[in-house]
């Protein structure tokens, strides 16, 4: 009868103290860590724990992607452009500074962050990253969010990294509304009747050529990228790359453009409108620039970066197809339309201001 007490009490023991196991703080974390493998934006095979907890991130497209699906909490480290405006980023500090832009971390403090990640975008420094990091193995995973056309695929990789599904989904829901909407209302509109766009970046005459995200948002709002069949394969390397590529302003005026839409830099804070009519007349004054109808028509317009590049820039598409074909796009308010992106999926007020036209200074 003792033998038996003890073997009862033994195994009772035993049952308690593998549920004390099971309940474990150590054991519940593991349990519910998976592993994802996936290929990322460059091709590379990789798997990884999920959900990731800590992550260090390059480029504010990107850290826009994850404070949309997964909040900042998992984000331990930004680069320059993600410290610059307190407002929009009211969780970064500086401690979370983690290099000054995406061809230069700062890889002694990404190793102290301990991040289960790190984000470069393709057209960054990451082969020297993914070589550095993965000696402490740090993975590095390139995700280009400027990229309109692989919004739904970056995102749905961030759901399923960060195991936020659901408000995956919502993002892609929103951006496909405007896609969808952009498809729908311009496939009526033959190539031969497309409006002409002159595209051009910070500095004078350097624009935007195939292979960049601009050159995709003038497309995908119905405009023909007037330097769009310049192959930077076939250009000198001293002219640039298809994120600025220097033009001849005689090449610009018999390009005839319809219309000229100038990209400055900004942050969250628009710029303001004396800032807007000196660009904009400056622009319209340079030797030859009379003679387009865009000058002629008032159609020159200054648009921040904040806009144009709102949801992997399909909120600038937005705003390019409402300049371009008014009478279709009546009913849509790319402000309005850049409030919700910033409200809903970003929790930050939405200032507005971030356009304006070279008509509205002539009224």
């Amino acid at each position: 009868m003792q033998s038996l007490r003890r073997r009862l009490g033994r195994l009772l023991w035993l049952s308690l103290a593998l549920l004390l196991n099971l309940l474990s703080p150590a054991t519940q974390a593991q349990a519910q860590t998976h592993t994802l493998s996936f290929h990322d934006d460059v091709g590379r095979a990789l798997t990884l724990k999920t959900p990731l907890k800590r992550v260090v991130v390059f480029n504010r497209y990107t850290t826009e992607f994850v404070r949309a699906v997964a909040g900042m909490q998992p984000v331990v480290g930004v680069d320059i452009d993600s410290a610059r405006s307190h407002r929009y980023w009211p969780t970064v500090t500086p401690a979370m500074l983690a290099g000054q832009g995406q061809s230069s971390p700062n890889f002694e403090a990404i190793v102290a962050m301990q991040p289960d990640a790190v984000f470069f975008p393709r057209n960054s420094d990451w082969q020297k990253a993914a070589t550095v990091l993965g000696r402490f193995g740090i993975p590095v995973v390139v995700v280009t969010a400027w990229d309109v056309l692989k919004h739904e695929e970056n995102v749905t990789l961030f759901g399923k990294l960060f195991e936020q599904a659901q408000r995956a989904e919502k993002l892609n829901a929103f951006y496909r509304r405007y896609r969808d909407l952009l498809a729908q209302r311009l496939q009526a509109i033959p190539p031969t009747q497309r409006k002409r766009v002159y595209i051009e970046e910070v500095g004078n005459y350097r624009t935007l050529l195939k292979g960049s995200g601009w050159h995709d948002m003038v497309e995908l709002g119905g405009g023909i990228n007037v330097f769009g069949d310049v192959s930077i394969l076939d250009q000198p390397s001293a002219r640039g790359s298809v994120q600025g590529f220097s033009v001849d302003p005689e090449e610009v005026i018999a390009r005839r453009p319809d219309v000229i839409v100038k990209l400055e830099p900004a942050q969250y804070e628009p710029h303001s409108r004396a800032f807007s009519a000196q660009v904009l007349e400056t622009l319209a004054a340079r030797p030859g620039f009379e003679r387009l109808a865009a000058v002629r028509s008032g159609q020159v317009y200054h648009i921040s970066y904040y806009l144009a590049g709102g949801c992997s820039k399909i909120i600038g598409a937005l705003q390019i197809a409402k300049w371009l074909y008014p009478e279709r796009f009546r009913d849509i308010d790319p402000d309005q339309v850049m409030r919700v992106w910033l409200e809903d999926f970003q929790q930050v007020p939405a200032p507005g201001g971030y356009t304006a036209s070279l008509a509205e200074l002539r009224k």
